[in-house]
């Protein structure tokens, strides 16, 4: 895995999904530039093979249903005297895998190695890893067989649906 840098070549980079495809090719390095979010690689050789890239977030109460938060509470086992109205979080802004490597299990790879990575080695002070995932079928399935859970049920038929991963769950 590597950072992005302006001697990266990400112009062949194709997953198939022209929002991903232009983020990478045309947007990563201003985003980084400006500290929005980070973009990291995997290559073969000089092919960019994955990319993802993260940021800073927080999940906070402001805008759920009491119900809601309490559910979050509930789900990641915190003692109701240490509820707090934000829980710190990284957030996977993009994830894109080349369509020469797509069906191949990679996906599964790659959320394995980000959830550790960002546990172990990154160590942010953060307690969750959030996304928004395209609301498709083969992308919602890939989230859930990775543990990440909806947030909501409201979102049901949006574009995107929020999903949360404990990372606490590393430590058991």
């Amino acid at each position: 895995m590597v950072s992005l840098d302006e001697t990266t070549r990400v112009d062949s980079f194709d997953c198939l999904d022209e929002d991903l495809n232009d983020f990478l090719q045309n947007d990563s390095l201003n985003y980084q530039k400006e500290k929005i979010t980070n973009t990291y690689l995997f290559l073969d050789k000089d092919e960019v093979v994955a990319f993802f890239a993260l940021s800073s977030d927080c999940l906070n109460d402001l805008g759920y249903e009491n119900s809601i938060w309490n559910k979050l509470h509930r789900n990641i086992k915190l003692p109701n005297s240490k509820r707090i109205r934000q829980y710190p979080a990284i957030k996977i802004t993009r994830l894109g895998i080349d369509k020469k490597y797509q069906g191949k299990g990679l996906s599964h790879q790659l959320l394995d190695f980000i959830k550790v990575w960002t546990f172990i080695e990154y160590k942010p002070a953060c307690r969750l890893l959030i996304l928004d995932a395209y609301n498709q079928p083969k992308q919602i399935e890939m989230y859930r067989k990775n543990d990440f859970v909806f947030l909501l049920n409201s979102d049901i038929n949006d574009k995107h649906r929020f999903m949360y991963f404990d990372l606490m769950r590393l430590e058991d």
